[in-house]
């Protein structure tokens, strides 16, 4: 039932790019909006409390109306799966994003290529146009993690409200620095994300792997491992941007849109992967 409802969100979100707005963070700045005093909790304790409640909150109340309708009957608690993983995927489409880039990059159309990395880096971008284009190929390959995989895993782990869980900790963690003065309150959210974010990023990298030249990629990660003093919550973006480079290294691609194509489709290979492992345990049922 759950692969099933996966594979059908996965699905209807091509068939409906255009309502990709409706899963903005828009709805989780409101609902923050009530609790924002939390975001002000002098104290890593006091903080790390609201942030609990907070992220909480909506995942309670989307595993009350699962049962709930579970109950009533499965259809809807299927159909209620669906919904609740269609509107947590993302928010934005990784792919169609990064094909608008590269696009306008091919095209010279250097205003929107700077635009278009500034909204997948989160950050001002390299203005030399290879290193933009490297730069986006390894948020490509740290976003899918919090776009797709830690969706999928949470997902299959506690249902749509581990869907929930997940993308309410990434929109947390994402608020603009002006809603968040407590600096305990952002490392308690740092923490909370770097968590739930840890085994879908290295199943995620594992994923990579196995889609791209695994020797290269096993070989960087111990490397990185060997020279790595982060706590384990500080290093999902790094295992993922690590592996991935390493699995496309066999490609011999120069950094630029061409190896950024090829992080793209590594991106779906392990998505693939991940789908047919997914289709494997629920047939032996070990699934939800």
């Amino acid at each position: 039932m759950s692969f099933l409802a996966l594979l059908l969100s996965l699905l209807l979100d091509q068939a409906l790019r255009h309502l990709e707005s409706l899963r903005g963070p828009r709805w989780f700045h409101a609902y923050f909006e009530s609790l924002r005093f939390f975001a002000h909790s002098p104290g890593f304790w006091r903080a790390g409390i609201g942030v609990v409640v907070i992220v909480l909150v909506p995942t309670v109340v989307t595993l009350f109306i699962g049962h709930l309708l579970d109950h009533i009957w499965s259809a809807f608690g299927f159909a209620f799966s669906v919904l609740l993983l269609l509107l947590t995927l993302g928010p934005r489409d990784l792919h169609a994003q990064v094909g608008d880039y590269i696009e306008a990059t091919q095209s010279g159309d250097a205003r929107r290529s700077e635009q278009l990395a500034r909204e997948l880096l989160g950050a001002e971008p390299p203005a030399d146009a290879a290193a933009r284009s490297e730069a986006v190929t390894q948020a490509v390959l740290a976003e899918a993690n919090d776009r797709l995989f830690g969706i999928f895993f949470w997902f299959a782990l506690l249902g749509p409200a581990g869907a929930v869980l997940f993308r309410s900790t990434d929109f947390l963690r994402r608020l603009p620095a002006e809603e968040v003065r407590s600096s305990e309150f952002v490392d308690a959210v740092t923490r909370l994300y770097g968590i739930l974010a840890w085994v879908p990023a290295h199943l995620a990298a594992l994923g990579y792997a196995l889609a791209g030249s695994f020797e290269d990629a096993v070989s960087d990660l111990k490397a990185f491992y060997a020279n790595c003093s982060a706590h384990f919550f500080q290093v999902n973006n790094d295992v993922l941007v690590c592996a991935g480079l390493g699995a496309l290294r066999a490609s011999a691609e120069e950094p630029g849109t061409g190896r950024l194509r090829s992080a793209l489709l590594l991106v779906r290979r392990t998505v693939i992967i991940w789908l047919v492992v997914y289709a494997l345990i629920t047939l032996f049922g070990w699934a939800w």
